[in-house]
């Protein structure tokens, strides 16, 4: 039993791409790895005209606030404007702007073209890169938000109905799997409670899942799942950012201390073992 600590636990993993190593650490302890990936395996795309009309619409005046999302997502930027030749224009106004950085991530891809950050929160959470800004009068400051992988449509309007004007800049989309079947009847198995966990390694892989779970009549059921703290289904996310997804849901989720992907699985462990042994009467 020592070896395998999950031995009879069943626990889907939505991740599509890089998978293989999640599956073995999972099934090492015991457990059955279920998997739907939520997102394809192109992972995400990249509009190069919807890009550049937004860099260009960013150019357009200058930056008073800039909020970089991800190391991923301002390499891209920058590369393609390197080749659109707007790099240094782009480098130039957010060189003059207050630059929030939302991760250590988004923090080296901007100090590797020269832009240093004016704070960047320990927790790697948007939502304290909102709280932040909290108190300030934001009344005609311009502000211009990376987007990652989904809209920040919500957050932009946040910042907006503080005052501010603000331009998104959708750098790139994730798109759900080609074949959602797996992922539906995951969200059916976690409706039903006949798995154990679900592990998440992005915040657009929790969205896709609740979607696909309301599209199918039991968004409220997976959810409820989720909430049960007892005899529900955990909702295992790789870092706080994924975690974060959850929250129109009011869904409870663990995440380890660093976003890892050994440190998920290890955390996942403790939190089933916790649970199996409150099930079984003893100490939480």
């Amino acid at each position: 039993m020592s070896g395998q600590p999950l031995a009879g636990c069943r626990v889907g993993v939505t991740a599509g791409r890089k998978v293989e190593e999640q599956v073995v650490l999972l099934e090492r302890r015991g457990a059955e790895a279920v998997h739907a990936p939520a997102l394809s395996e192109r992972g995400s795309s990249v509009d190069p005209a919807e890009l550049r009309a937004a860099t260009a619409e960013a150019l357009a005046a200058p930056v008073d606030v800039f909020v970089a999302t991800t190391g991923v997502g301002m390499r891209t930027w920058f590369a393609a404007c390197e080749d659109d030749g707007t790099l240094d224009a782009l480098l130039a106004r957010l060189g003059a702007a207050e630059v929030l950085a939302r991760g250590p991530k988004s923090v080296g891809a901007l100090r590797q073209r020269g832009l240093r950050e004016a704070w960047s929160p320990e927790s790697e959470a948007l939502d304290d890169v909102l709280a932040h800004l909290h108190g300030r009068d934001l009344t005609g400051v311009r502000v211009v938000l990376q987007e990652h992988g989904l809209s920040l449509s919500s957050a932009a309007q946040v910042l907006r109905e503080r005052g501010a004007e603000v331009v998104t800049v959708p750098i790139y989309r994730t798109e759900p799997a080609a074949d959602l079947a797996p992922l539906r009847a995951l969200a059916a198995a976690v409706a039903d409670r006949t798995v154990d966990a679900v592990t998440f390694t992005s915040a657009p892989a929790v969205a896709v899942l609740m979607a696909t779970a309301d599209e199918d009549g039991r968004g409220e059921e997976v959810a409820a799942a989720f909430r049960d703290p007892r005899h529900g289904v955990v909702a295992c996310c790789v870092g706080p950012v994924c975690g974060a997804a959850f929250a129109p849901w009011g869904v409870p989720w663990i995440a380890p201390d660093r976003s890892r992907l050994v440190a998920m699985v290890r955390a996942l462990e403790t939190e089933l073992l916790r649970r199996r042994t409150v099930r079984s009467g003893g100490a939480a």
